[in-house]
């Protein structure tokens, strides 16, 4: 008994399953009463998941026989907890529970990745364990309900193949991340940076081409999933969640809301000035990868709660050398509060000031990163 409770692996396994519980509660016993969850004949979801998983049961083709604003991988993943939702025809609690329980359980994935991440063992445990406990990881999983899980596991797994330099396979991971969600076309600038490898700038291209080329081919236009003159297509160039442009146009006039076009400009010209600037300065690989997801959150005009769960993961083997403990849980716990605030409860004064403070406090952590006096980087190559 005493062996195992020395595992590093038991300690995240029992400490997953505790946060688990307690989360299950809280979502049974706060947010279930209130319907966020929906009723026990018709469960809320967000997305289709139910339809596109079925979809392709049957046999038919994403894209063309079910609507999808997803690159295809997502909903190939999603099939087992759709499949498990089945078996209850559909109803609550189960069907939301089985969602819950399946993201929630990439939240150990990643757990596990930053264990194996750091150079040793109990310092990859320290980050593991803050990474669970912070309150986005769980609260997004089990009380938002959605999937952004799936895409930090696999934004770790590849981090960890780069700083392992196995780089063919980290490759194949960023072009298997980049079909989970666009946004794991970050990961390549960073990966680039530290190897100068240039399988970074060929393989997930051509991963990403060759997973979608047939879909493309068999639905045409209903496949391009990324065209920005199309609507609940996945791109960042429209407003959307808790983004302070989003959430400033919900309590004020059209006279005065804030242009998406000139957001779009700004974004687009900050991630390309992060990008130039990991590459010029190569501080490390998580420290890097840090820097351009914070830049990327702060001006994304589409920015909903789930996306700081990448952050959640890239920040947790940095909080000790670069002492960031209170931006890093504040963070967290204002992310899942504002979400709430936008929606279910839709009072967006409380929700934009919420996260007005977030920018401050990535603003702040971007700062103590880029100008530390610790000179050597915590992710050496």
């Amino acid at each position: 008994m005493k062996r195992l409770w020395k595992s590093y692996e038991i300690r995240l396994l029992l400490l997953f399953l505790v946060l688990l519980v307690a989360y299950l509660a809280i979502a049974r016993w706060y947010h279930a009463p209130r319907g966020y969850y929906g009723t026990a004949e018709h469960p809320r979801f967000a997305d289709p998941w139910i339809a596109r998983a079925e979809t392709i049961v049957n046999g038919g083709l994403l894209y063309r026989d079910v609507f999808t604003a997803t690159p295809p991988l997502t909903n190939y993943l999603l099939i087992p907890p759709a499949l498990l939702s089945g078996l209850f025809d559909h109803l609550n609690p189960w069907s939301t529970l089985s969602f819950m329980l399946y993201f929630s359980l990439f939240n150990l994935f990643g757990a596990y990745v930053l264990l194996y991440l750091a150079e040793s063992k109990a310092e990859g445990f320290g980050a593991a364990v803050c990474f669970l406990l912070n309150p986005l990881t769980f609260g997004n999983s089990v009380l938002r309900r959605q999937d952004e899980s799936i895409l930090a596991f696999f934004f770790g797994l590849a981090l960890l193949l780069v700083l392992n330099r196995r780089h063919l396979k980290a490759a194949v991971a960023i072009g298997a991340s980049i079909l989970i969600k666009l946004t794991g076309v970050l990961l390549i600038p960073v990966a680039f940076a530290h190897s100068w490898d240039w399988k970074y700038l060929i393989i997930p291209p051509v991963v990403f081409a060759l997973a979608l080329g047939p879909f493309l081919i068999l639905a045409g236009s209903d496949a391009m999933f990324w065209n920005p003159g199309q609507e609940r297509t996945e791109h960042p160039f429209k407003f959307g969640g808790i983004s302070l442009g989003a959430l400033w146009n919900k309590f004020h006039s059209e006279e005065h809301s804030v242009n998406i076009k000139l957001l779009s400009a700004i974004f687009i010209a900050g991630v390309a000035l992060a990008s130039g600037f990991v590459l010029w300065k190569r501080y490390g690989a998580l420290e890097d990868m840090t820097i351009l997801l914070i830049v990327v959150l702060m001006l994304t005009p589409k920015l909903h709660g789930g996306y700081f769960s990448l952050l959640a993961l890239t920040m947790a083997p940095l909080l000790k050398r670069y002492r960031l403990w209170v931006p890093y849980f504040l963070i967290g716990l204002l992310v899942v509060v504002a979400d709430f605030y936008k929606w279910p409860i839709e009072d967006f004064r409380p929700a934009f000031w919420m996260m007005a403070a977030v920018i401050v406090l990535l603003a702040t952590t971007l700062v103590r990163l880029c100008w530390s006096r610790r000179t050597r980087p915590l992710s050496q190559f």
